[in-house]
């Protein structure tokens, strides 16, 4: 994948779900509420096909760290050394 290109809140979920290296148990979701501000939930909790859509996902945090964010453009799931 180029460096220039920016990973999709989509493709994020993906690679933590699928990658082996990964344990989602570790991640959580932060995604605009509506009103009520940002909310995380579990990785676990969060269903692709449910009610919240992709483009209210604002970022993935593992443990403490935030890992992707939208926002920021930060993406540090791509470079981690696993």
């Amino acid at each position: 994948m180029s460096q220039d290109r920016f990973q999709t809140s989509r493709e994020v979920y993906h690679r933590i779900r699928w990658d082996p290296r990964l344990d989602a148990r570790e991640f959580v979701i932060g995604y605009d509420a509506h009103g009520e501000g940002m909310e995380e939930l579990p990785f676990g909790g969060f269903d692709p096909n449910g009610e919240i859509p992709w483009h209210r996902v604002w970022y993935f945090k593992r443990g403490p760290e935030v890992v992707w964010d939208r926002r920021e453009r930060l993406d540090r799931l791509s470079s981690f050394s696993l």
